[in-house]
């Protein structure tokens, strides 16, 4: 994550603070050396529960006054409430549990470290105690299975870039979607080297638009990046995702108007204020969802393009330590999903083949 990506987090997080209680601004400035998106994660979860205490009218409101006494007074069937909202609303299975553990982690500051003038903790009561937090539980090949179905693969790959290159704007056409036509046309060469230099590297797209331009040795295919947790590293990708990258990089500052000084190698378009800045992690998840949406693979994101990689990569190269290395997973147990997503392709191609001849 570059500087500037952790700086446009922790204001997003300051926003929500604004609006949030004393003693939740209190436990964030406590756990201040948790990463940019830790605490960007907290304050967005805290500002959804305490949203939902005022429509609730737990609390006649507004959010930031809603004092200690009224958590005391939260019951099991409050807590199991708010978790049936959050499904109302759509959210998966996994993010109700993160928005559960927020919660149990602020009730904890309160309840056993924060203490007041007397020394007693803020909270005498903590109901998050007694909650059970459901996670997914999936066994690898489950998993497997699930990401098999939402991934490019085989010739799906280069298909995928083929039609950023020429099938997107044809089928803008054909819709007369003028505005979004106008939009993939300025930015499809950008576009397409970061969704080429994704299926070239197995990188995480925060990863991918940490680059600078000046990072990039082209003779070695090789780039610095900013891996997850804020540490330094060295990346390699595909030949194909350097000549995709090397056509943006013809046209990145003439088309964007940019000067010398702006490092970083993907750029957005100008916005009101006359500025081009890096693209952001939102922007991309937006693009590739619009991409995916008109290629027919609805469930494809960045970071599907990152499983799409590792699974082609183990497919043919069958070496599960080296693709560790390459997606920087922190134990070999992370990286032997592909093993199972690879063996399911084998199957089915094999089963493809028999029904062919």
């Amino acid at each position: 994550m570059t500087p500037e990506q952790k700086r446009r987090l922790l204001d997003q997080s300051k926003l929500h603070l604004i609006d949030l209680p004393w003693y939740v601004n209190e436990y964030v400035d406590y756990r201040i050396n948790a990463s940019a998106n830790t605490l960007y994660n907290y304050t967005r979860d805290y500002y959804k529960f305490f949203e939902w205490m005022v429509q609730e009218e737990l609390h006649p409101g507004p959010m930031k006054d809603v004092d200690i006494y009224t958590l005391e007074k939260l019951t099991i069937q409050n807590i199991i409430s708010y978790e049936r909202y959050c499904i109302r609303n759509n959210n998966q299975i996994d993010t109700i549990a993160r928005r559960l553990t927020s919660l149990k982690s602020l009730f904890h500051y309160l309840s056993q470290i924060a203490e007041d003038e007397e020394g007693y903790p803020y909270l005498q009561r903590n109901v998050m105690m007694k909650i059970n937090i459901r996670k997914e539980r999936l066994s690898d090949k489950k998993k497997a299975e699930k990401i098999a179905s939402k991934i490019l693969v085989d010739d799906e790959i280069n298909a995928f870039r083929q039609f950023i290159r020429e099938g997107y704007g044809r089928y803008l056409i054909s819709r007369d979607e003028i505005r979004r036509h106008s939009a993939h046309t300025f930015n499809r060469e950008r576009n397409l080297a970061l969704i080429s230099l994704m299926l070239g590297s197995g990188l995480r797209i925060s990863e991918a638009l940490s680059i600078d331009v000046d990072s990039i040795d082209w003779n070695r295919r090789q780039v610095d990046i900013v891996r997850k947790g804020d540490s330094g590293d060295i990346a390699s990708f595909s030949d194909v995702a350097a000549e995709d990258m090397r056509k943006y990089l013809e046209i990145r500052e003439k088309r964007y108007q940019i000067d010398r000084t702006n490092k970083a190698f993907f750029i957005s378009r100008r916005t009101g204020n006359g500025k081009s800045n890096r693209l952001t992690v939102r922007a991309a998840q937006l693009m590739i969802k619009n991409y995916a949406s008109a290629f027919g693979k609805a469930t494809l994101t960045m970071h599907k393009l990152r499983h799409s990689f590792a699974t082609n990569h183990y497919k043919i190269n069958k070496d599960l330590a080296m693709l560790k290395e390459i997606l920087n997973h922190a134990n070999v147990e992370t990286t032997m999903i592909y093993t199972y997503i690879s063996d399911k392709q084998i199957e089915q191609s094999i089963n493809k083949a028999d029904r062919i001849i």
